[in-house]
């Protein structure tokens, strides 16, 4: 046999077995990606800061069965926040419901509680809309009702950490930090 055709045969049969090999290590790979969003499907719960034992490798996204996304990173902010407010129109906490709706948070009106502890529940208003968000800070759109008329005013979001934030406003002059605690 000539060299160059046993040099051609030898390169053949190497390139086979690494190919074959890195098959192999693929489908591998592969059916455990699959087996691993498999188990955070059937085992995410609404705590995205829960601790999820005997794993090594934590996504920072899975995918839902509505086709949605669940960021670790970012949607811890789902949730009932609490903001107490002390004007002569309220004293207390309004409790918000905080809801991710195509890929922006949303927040409801959820309940109201006075100082003597009574409580109340509240209309699903929707009084804040987060367009962007990164986990540390965000933007949106927040909504004060005024004298019976509501403003859509742009605010910032800074997070202090996971179960606080302070959301900041400023409106023709008028501005405002409110803090937010989870609940």
């Amino acid at each position: 046999m000539k060299s160059s055709t046993l040099l051609f045969k030898s390169l053949a049969i190497i390139i086979f077995i690494a190919g074959t090999a890195h098959l192999v290590n693929y489908l591998s790979l592969t059916s455990k990606s699959s087996e691993s969003n498999l188990y955070w499907k059937e085992h995410a719960s609404n705590s995205p800061t829960s601790e999820i034992e005997n794993s090594e490798v934590v996504p920072s996204s899975i995918e839902t069965e509505q086709d949605e996304f669940i960021n670790y990173e970012t949607d811890y902010i789902i949730g009932k926040w609490k903001v107490t407010y002390s004007s002569k129109d309220f004293d207390g906490v309004i409790v918000y419901d905080v809801k991710k709706e195509s890929k922006a948070f949303h927040a409801y009106t959820y309940e109201y509680q006075d100082r003597n502890g009574n409580i109340e529940k509240a209309k699903k208003t929707k009084v804040l809309i987060i367009q962007k968000f990164d986990g540390y800070k965000g933007e949106g759109i927040y909504v004060i009702s005024y004298e019976g008329k509501q403003y859509d005013v742009k605010c910032n979001i800074d997070m202090i950490d996971e179960n606080t934030f302070k959301l900041s406003y400023e409106y023709y002059g008028y501005s405002d930090v409110e803090t937010w605690k989870k609940i």
